[in-house]
């Protein structure tokens, strides 16, 4: 017997049920059977292509208000289910509860809210003089149906931030979350049936990577936005570039929070924790290398031990917990095999818990380590991180760009000029300020190299589903 049991999906404005045989979903807390899904089949994709290519002349035609009115709806109806959400996440991928509603419900609706706003400022239309004479009208499109492949880590916000921009450009968008999230994208997709646009403009489809594949390799998607893992990224980017089909990749990091001499860990010893090992590590933009001065590492060594011998491992429903299961047994045997290399290599564990866990459960882990180690160097998704000494602040910054990754990355000190002038210095997509954050709602989020291709969210994001368009008229006779 299952907690819950899935077997409708979004599409063309109704929830309709699947056919196909049903898959049984564990929890990592324990192992235990926890949701009968009937995951969405080709028949059903099919029906959500067509949906989407029969609603694009009613969604280019929605309004600017309409559009922010419905993600508003959204908003406000993922609000009004924010407990049982955070629930959810915590059940299925096992992210803390304590930091739940906000990572996993509160920033789907930020997004949603944030995009509403930015679409009615949006310029979709400009008159310009032209350099030959006349004039021209520059106009940007819709780019035309959409495809968004969303990861189990925040599923909520990365479906919201890709169907947000699709919907602000007026462009009908497919979403294909994981089986992991299948309850909660569920209840996501009743949701998203309540808002007020032309049928088949969204559908939502937990499926599969077969699924995935069709949808990414379909003639008839003109836009791929996928989040997930950059060998997966390297394969949509493939498949997308040999039909030019629009691409945006939002991939894996490597991110270096760079603690300046002045910087005190007790001062801000939570936010740091939520930096380094938020969602038990599962953020891609998790900042995995932690670099301290030479000259004061015992200082801020003490104070890093400190706090990660202070993290509760545990049950993610208790409120007590900073560290739950990882979200599958897969993931949480490939983290243990990446800290068992890394001290057979020389890394030195300094803090946290050392037994490494068992189940989904893993051990956060502070590791002393050196630049060009695996585990300096290689995406981890788990509560590993590497502690690295530099000599100078020159030093700092060429380990941190030091990277095939650039996705974000961080500077702390109490002199916020001096952060902003090492901030500057760094190749990466985001740069946060003694902060946890890595992105901001309003502003373009994507990163450098192997972390991706474009950028989501802010102005830029809504840019990345239309197509510009240029009018040439001359002058009147």
């Amino acid at each position: 017997m299952t907690r819950y049991q899935v077997d409708t999906h979004l599409v063309s404005g109704s929830m309709l049920a699947s056919s196909a045989s049903p898959t049984t979903m564990v929890s990592p807390i324990d192992l235990s059977p926890l949701t009968s899904v009937r995951l969405a089949d080709e028949a059903m994709t099919e029906a959500a292509i067509e949906a989407g290519l029969s609603a694009q002349a009613a969604a280019e035609a929605t309004t600017v208000t309409e559009r922010a009115t419905a993600l508003r709806v959204l908003a406000d109806a993922l609000d009004n289910r924010s407990d049982e959400l955070a629930e959810l996440a915590a059940r299925e991928i096992g992210c803390p509860i304590s930091q739940a509603k906000a990572l996993q419900v509160a920033s789907a609706c930020g997004v949603l809210r944030a995009v509403a706003r930015l679409v009615e400022l949006h310029r979709f239309e400009e008159d310009r003089p032209a350099a030959r004479g006349g004039r021209v009208l520059v106009r940007k499109v819709p780019v035309g149906l959409s495809v968004g492949i969303v990861a189990w880590n925040v599923p909520m916000f990365l479906a919201c931030e890709k169907l947000a921009a699709a919907i602000a450009a007026g462009c009908p968008i497919i979403l294909k979350p994981s089986p992991e999230n299948a309850r909660t994208m569920q209840v996501f997709s009743e949701a998203a049936s309540a808002m007020d646009l032309p049928a088949g403009m969204v559908s939502v489809l937990t499926a599969d990577r077969d699924i995935g594949r069709k949808l990414v390799a379909d003639p008839r998607v003109n836009k791929v936005s996928f989040t997930g893992s950059t060998a997966a990224g390297r394969a949509v980017a493939q498949e997308a570039a040999a039909r030019f089909a629009r691409c945006t990749l939002e991939l894996g990091g490597k991110s270096a929070a760079i603690l300046l001499d002045d910087f005190k860990v007790e001062d801000r010893a939570n936010e740091l924790f939520l930096a380094m090992v938020q969602n038990n590590g599962q953020v891609c933009g998790a900042q995995a290398r932690v670099l301290v001065p030479r000259h004061a590492a015992p200082a801020i060594r003490e104070n890093l031990v400190g706090l990660f011998d202070g993290l509760i491992v545990g049950d993610p429903l208790d409120p007590a917990t900073h560290i739950g299961p990882l979200a599958t047994l897969a993931q949480a045997d490939k983290v243990r095999v990446m800290y068992a290399e890394a001290v057979a290599n020389g890394a030195i564990p300094i803090g946290g818990a050392h037994g490494i866990g068992s189940g989904c459960l893993v051990d956060p882990a502070l590791l002393l380590s050196v630049p060009g180690s695996r585990i300096a160097e290689e995406e981890v998704f788990g509560p590993l991180t590497a502690l690295i000494e530099y000599d100078d602040v020159d030093h700092a910054v060429r380990i941190a760009n030091a990277s095939q990754y650039g996705l974000s990355g961080s500077v702390w000190s109490s002199d916020i000029e001096r952060s902003v002038a090492v901030a500057r210095r760094l190749r990466t997509g985001t740069v946060g300020i003694n902060s946890k954050r890595i992105l901001d709602f309003g502003a373009p989020f994507g990163g450098f190299r192997s972390s991706g291709i474009g950028r989501e969210l802010g102005p830029e994001g809504i840019d990345s589903y239309l197509e510009t368009s240029s009018i040439l008229i001359p002058d009147a006779t």
